[in-house]
């Protein structure tokens, strides 16, 4: 039997997911295993086996949550995907009305955005194809929206008031100033090896120019209130700029690197240009181990090997709360 076929069997079976042939490490991935190793375990190995059809439950299971996406995040994704593919519109154009087409632009990529979501949403076609859009909150009918058009409309409402302050922001001319051969642009993923590990690095929205790498990112918090933590001195805050200033010291050694930090929240549109410098080699090795450790345990990796978070308050926000309920756990500890 090839190994293919033999990986699939395995992830169809509960709490026995498909081993990796070649571990990578990202933020994301760490930031996860440092919250819940469990939640980290259903996204990154349980769920590798629930695209097809005839896996076991769990997996299938894992691999429709994996998708999930809250609104905040999703909105940020969509104006970001926008955003990269309005810079492309406006390439061949030239002269002060750039700035105005790129505005121009980004609206109706992120019109279609909304109404690609609402198309995939209109008969749940995500329980059947997990890629499609959906959402944490209407997943689990949490109350905060009564329905599809409830949440696509208090979005489209967001994106009208990001756009209002969008265009005295500064950002419109900053971005269309620049030659639309200096940028990179999405979606392509990237890995790189660093610290012995191979880095998994997410979509940016680049340019390069100047001896200077300037990237932009874009982050909507309506729901859980963050604000922006400009500390660049601790590791972990800043963490996926400075993976990507990791990268970029590769790539594009000796040039300064700079990440153009754009968050909406009900307070307003922010935007904070940070010099983030490269991640330390122990820091990721020191993460990547402890992810190893679980990996390479000799009875492998099952879901009664991590146990659920004490306080049941720290799940409440959990796209995985579902199956994480049904799965096996370690046996609770009772005191003698």
């Amino acid at each position: 039997m090839p190994d293919f076929q033999r990986w699939l069997l395995n992830a169809a079976n509960s709490g026995h997911a498909l081993p990796p042939d070649e571990f990578l490490w990202s933020p994301a991935k760490h930031f996860l295993f440092r919250k819940c190793r469990r939640a980290w375990f259903f996204r990154h190995y349980l769920a590798q086996g629930g695209w097809n059809e005839f896996s076991a439950d769990p997996a299938m299971h894992a691999y429709l949550l994996k998708y999930l996406s809250t609104a905040d995040a999703w909105a940020a994704s969509a104006a970001e995907e926008a955003l990269g593919g309005a810079l492309l519109d406006i390439a061949a154009l030239s002269g002060e009305d750039r700035s105005a087409e790129l505005t121009r632009a980004f609206q109706l990529r992120v019109s279609s955005q909304l109404i690609r979501a609402r198309d995939d949403l209109a008969g749940e076609e995500y329980l059947t194809d997990p890629k499609l859009t959906s959402f944490t909150e209407l997943y689990y009918d949490n109350g905060e929206y009564g329905s599809v058009s409830d949440l696509l409309s208090v979005i489209q409402n967001r994106f009208a008031d990001f756009f209002r302050l969008w265009e005295d922001s500064g950002l419109p001319d900053e971005l269309a100033s620049v030659d639309p051969l200096d940028w990179r642009l999405p979606p392509e993923y990237r890995t790189f090896p660093y610290a012995g590990q191979q880095i998994s690095l997410r979509p940016w929205i680049y340019c390069v120019r100047r001896k200077a790498v300037t990237a932009w990112t874009v982050r909507f918090a309506f729901h859980s209130g963050e604000t922006l933590d400009y500390r660049t001195a601790e590791e972990e805050y800043g963490l996926p700029e400075r993976v990507f200033a990791a990268w970029c010291a590769k790539k594009y050694p000796e040039f300064e690197v700079r990440v153009r930090k754009i968050l909406f929240t009900p307070d307003g549109l922010f935007s904070r240009l940070i010099l983030p410098t490269p991640v330390s080699e122990d820091f990721v090795i020191l993460s990547a181990e402890a992810m190893l450790e679980e990996v390479n345990r000799p009875d492998g990796l099952r879901s009664e090997n991590f146990p659920r978070l004490e306080n049941p308050e720290d799940c409440g926000e959990c796209r995985f709360r579902e199956l994480c309920a049904v799965e096996p756990a370690p046996a609770e500890k009772t005191e003698e």
